[in-house]
């Protein structure tokens, strides 16, 4: 028996086995053939448990909310948890501040004691490891950005990083931190003493400087704070880097879904062997005292691997999720759900308690997850995790499909229904809806292009991970307009004349030849995944696990939603028999939750859950392949950048 919940984190204990902890906030532990040998007791205030360290027999760990929790290694029992609203220091907060929802993986212990930034991410604690004292509330040594990550691992020199591209060196023995070194434009997930060549690495999440939000990987800096050299491979975020235990190898991946193995025998940086076909991106990585190397993916799934990145077994998890909700275009309450699994057709119906999702069917497909769909006649045009394209009858007969050479990330289809409009980390590319032929390919500076749209004259729109938006001629693909609005994209659409943009700095409504006419951002924590337009409301939610409300006409805050009981990836407006409008939200867990929607709240809440209902879990299926790199191979180490071949 396996646990059924995502596991959000992985720790591999030398003597107790592989530790894993979960989006509700217990820890379980696993034995060499990840089996499950003992879990934690199951927390009321549970969330996800993305700080996770072990020292001297304890497990500590930090939710997304900052609390604060400790458990005995022996037994996985709860000891302590301290409260991320009333554990601070009153004089440093701010007027009505509020702990903020955030998932920083930032635990540093050192000759006993806990340093660890609360849910008040200015402040930082200093706690007793074996009384779980609380010593100390300091300022946070990095500022008001939450420590993302602290490496203790050298005797002397510790290394701690934050949410803005900032790695700091000093000791926890004084907490001085005064060398600085800015080396991303984002997150540094990760920082790892590399003993063999007495230097350190750095995970990358957007890149530096002329790269940043084009490409990214892994950074090398000296033990007296300089930078050393850099390998980029990534377009996507770099979530962790580890060493072999007697380094040398290094492994670093992210959510691009590739492992990458480097041979550290010498200084230089060289990745020997890519590893792809994982059945999601890869969050995490660890590795055994015997050099077993253990892969977490983003939907929960445990892949073990030999140290040369062979499989060796995995987890079998069953996971689901809703990435993107379509209406069809012959009846709105049809609705096409992207999932893990497939397409799931669900149709919305009246009850006495108002409306309810009854799923129709289930279409699975063999392409890894589809990421999302666009509806065509009569079906859909769906994206896949690994590289395909397909259209579908709305019974889930396959037209045509086709694989592309790049990641795709968004899919649009022209008015007229004719043309589908991929974004992926290679440009653009266009396709017939009829038969699947590639009509044409788009290129912007050479950049990743992570969303497209189409106006409603069949103008293509492309904005690419750093936030250039280009509108191409319908008829001859002659660019119209340019304008860089600096933010990187998760979605893109058209709607009463004006593109709407979500992702990184909230909701953009753009006005086509002029530029950024609204913003919807106010109170939200993280990315903006997705947003929809409805009587006047609009609605956004984050990776934060929020949903936000705004009056559409003068942007005005109307209401929140906060912890939510999943991470909210699909947005979508259904309507019930009188036309009032409810919204429906996808969510990570396969679950599709029900809000009636009051546009004029007047007081009253705007988000009123009506129900929620979970799509069945499916088994993962993949196959992983590997690709290797002869030592003097050096252009197959790095991604095609602006200006620069691939």
């Amino acid at each position: 028996m396996n646990p059924t919940d995502r596991m959000v984190r992985i720790l591999y204990v030398e003597g107790a086995g592989l530790l894993a902890s979960d989006a509700y906030g217990r820890i379980h532990l696993l034995d060499d053939e990840l089996r499950l040998v003992a879990s934690s007791p199951f927390v009321r205030q549970g969330r996800p448990l993305y700080g996770l360290a072990v020292a001297d027999g304890w497990v500590i760990g930090k939710d997304r909310m900052g609390a604060v929790c400790r458990w005995s290694l022996d037994t996985l029992d709860l000891v302590d948890r301290l409260d991320p609203a009333t554990v601070c220091d009153p004089s440093l907060l701010l007027p009505r501040e509020e702990p903020s929802p955030c998932s920083s993986r930032g635990i540093g212990i050192w000759k006993d004691r806990v340093f660890v930034t609360s849910g008040y991410h200015r402040q930082m604690l200093v706690l007793d490891l074996h009384t779980f004292e609380v010593l100390e509330i300091r300022p946070n040594i990095c500022g008001e950005s939450p420590m993302e990550w602290a490496c203790t691992e050298h005797p002397t020199r510790h290394a701690v990083s934050d949410k803005r591209g900032h790695l700091r060196f000093g000791s926890f023995e004084d907490g001085v931190f005064p060398d600085l070194v800015k080396l991303d434009d984002g997150n540094i997930h990760r920082v790892r003493y590399d003993a063999r060549h007495d230097r350190f690495w750095a995970t990358q999440d957007f890149g530096e400087g002329d790269n940043a939000d084009i490409a990214n990987g892994v950074v090398v800096v000296s033990t007296s704070g300089e930078k050393e050299s850099e390998l980029l491979f990534a377009r996507d975020d770099v979530e962790f880097v580890t060493f072999s235990p007697d380094f040398t190898r290094a492994y670093a991946g992210g959510f691009d879904g590739e492992l990458h193995i480097f041979d550290n025998t010498r200084r230089e940086l060289r990745v020997e062997r890519t590893v792809t076909g994982f059945p999601h991106q890869l969050s995490d990585l660890t590795v055994g005292s015997a050099g077993q190397v253990y892969v977490l993916c983003q939907d929960g799934t445990i892949i073990e691997l030999d140290a040369a990145g062979e499989f060796v077994r995995d987890t079998g998890h069953r996971r689901q999720a809703v990435w993107d909700v379509q209406p069809s275009r012959e009846d709105a309450r049809t609705l096409y759900c992207a999932t893990d699994s497939g397409v799931v057709v669900a149709r919305v119906e009246d009850s006495a308690a108002g409306p309810m999702l009854r799923v129709e069917a289930e279409h699975t497909t063999e392409w890894g997850f589809t990421r999302r769909v666009a509806p065509v006649a009569s079906g859909w045009v769906g994206i896949t995790r690994d590289r395909t394209v397909f259209r579908a009858d709305r019974d889930g007969t396959v037209r045509w499909h086709v694989r592309l050479p790049d990641l795709p990330h968004t899919v649009a289809v022209s008015p007229d229904g004719g043309r589908a409009l991929v974004a992926t980390n290679g440009g653009a590319v266009e396709l017939d809806t009829g038969d699947g032929r590639r009509l044409a390919g788009f290129d912007v500076d050479g950049l990743p292009v992570w969303a497209t749209a189409y106006l409603p004259d069949g103008d293509r729109v492309l904005v690419t991970r750093n936030g250039v938006i280009a509108v191409l001629d319908a008829s001859d693909g002659s660019l119209r307009w340019r304008f860089d609005q600096g933010e990187y994209p998760k979605r893109a659409w058209a709607q009463d004349g004006r593109l709407y943009i979500v992702g990184d700095g909230g909701l953009k409504e753009v006005e086509i030849g002029v530029g950024v006419a609204a913003r919807w951002s106010k109170l939200l924590s993280n990315t903006v995944e997705n947003a929809v337009l409805a009587d006047g409301l609009v609605c956004a939610s984050s990776y934060g696990m929020q949903l936000a409300a705004y009056e559409h006409g003068s942007a005005k805050f109307a209401g929140l939603l906060e912890d939510l009981a999943d991470y909210p990836k699909a947005l979508a407006v259904v309507r019930d028999a009188d036309g009032s409008p409810h919204l429906l939200v996808g969510c990570r867990t396969g679950l599709l939750s029900l809000y009636r929607l009051d546009a004029d709240p007047g007081g009253r809440q705007v988000f009123t859950k009506l129900r929620d209902h979970w799509l069945p879990r499916r088994p993962v299926r993949h196959t992983l392949h590997h690709r290797d790199h002869p030592a003097d191979d050096v252009a197959r180490n790095v991604p095609a950048v602006a200006g620069v071949a691939g």
